[in-house]
Order: structure tokens, then sequence, then C-alpha cells
């Protein structure tokens, strides 16, 4: 049985980059496709080729989610990373535009699947909290990346998203003990407290 609280390493700014760019190149096929996840290869830090290569699981949240880390981070970007940030957003709002109604629905699939894996965890937690608070941190990723899903959605979707979101949040708060940031420090002024709270303490229960 794990003891030890999993940890969330945060990407590093080219990481992230990489990941977006590699997805934007591909972002109208992967709405048409409408499979909500799709492996994307990224070069390693040392930015060799073949070898220095790896694949990445990505999806529509995962790339919201790093490009809302990015944005918080602009100031730490080189130029020329601002700038291929700007053409890969460039590249996406172009697909999105063509496809609209797609993304939409790709979009709202994708937060489904990731509430339905939350209410999953939750019910494990029922069974074993001390389990859950290991393995919260990594868990929890499925709520931020729901968060930023929302704020993607038009109105109408945003609003029955959120009807759907309101009940893991109940079954959180009951559970949660408010405390420190359960992330990597380095990135927590990236998520504010009082909109990221999911982010801010663990489950009561036995220490790990």
């Amino acid at each position: 049985m794990a003891t030890k609280l999993s940890t969330v390493i945060a990407a590093a700014p080219e990481t992230d980059l990489a990941v977006v760019a590699a997805m934007a190149a591909q972002f109208e096929s992967y709405i048409l496709k409408g499979q909500v996840y799709r492996t994307v290869v990224v070069p390693t830090p040392d930015g060799r080729r073949g070898a220095g290569e790896r694949p990445v699981q990505s999806s529509g949240g995962d790339v919201l989610a790093r490009l809302h880390k990015l944005a918080a981070q602009s100031d730490s970007l080189s130029r020329e990373q601002r700038q291929a940030l700007a053409e890969a957003r460039a590249q996406i709002d172009t697909a999105i535009a063509r496809l609209p109604s797609n993304y939409q629905a790709l979009l709202l699939r994708e937060a489904r699947a990731r509430l339905n894996s939350l209410n999953w965890f939750l019910d494990d937690c029922s069974e074993n909290r001390r389990e859950c608070r290991v393995q919260y941190p990594f868990e929890i990723r499925n709520r931020q990346r729901i968060a930023e899903i929302g704020k993607a959605l038009v109105s109408e979707n945003a609003d029955a998203l959120a009807t759907q979101v309101a009940p893991v949040d109940q079954r959180l708060q009951a559970m949660i003990a408010r405390g420190e940031f359960v992330w990597e420090a380095t990135v927590a002024l990236v998520y504010p407290r009082k909109e990221y709270w999911y982010l801010y303490g663990l489950p009561v229960g036995p220490d790990p």
C-alpha cells in the first residue's frame, strides 16, 4: 500500500509549450476525429530527436490547462517562446472557429469523462481514506482541467457543466481539510486559492 503523497511536478514552460505546439499543429484533425485523448510526440529537454522524443497524452482540456499556466508564466518566457505560443494559439483558434460545435461537444465529453473519474475516485475514498490522501494531488488534476474547460464553453454549455460539477464540489468540500497547496509550490501563484480551492488541502483522514 502506498504511504507517501503522490507528487505532481509542474512541467517546465518549454514542455508545456512543446505539447501545446504539437497539439496546435493537428488541432483541426483532433476535433474532427472526436476522440477525447490524443498522443503527441514532443522533444525531451535535451532537444535531441529520436531517442530524445517522448509520447504525451493530451486533450482539449489538457491544452487549455497548459495555456492557462503558460499565460500566468508569460514573464518567464523568452521572446521566441512567446512568439511560438502566439502562433500555437492562432492555429488552435483557427481550428475552433472552423468547427465550433464539434469543439464544444468534444470539450463536454471530456468534462463528463473527467467528472466520472473524479466520482469514482471519491467513491474509493470512502473505502480507504489513507489511499485517498496519497492519491489526491494526482487525481485532483481532473478538477482543474474541468475548470479550464468550463471557461472555454459557450454560456449554455458552461451552465450545464456547472450543474454537473456542483455535486462533485460538494463531495470535495465535505472531505477536504483546507491547508497548503498540494502541487509543486513553484506554481502556486498560477492557481489562486479562491478560484482553485480544491488545490489547497487534503482529504481528512489518517496521515499517510
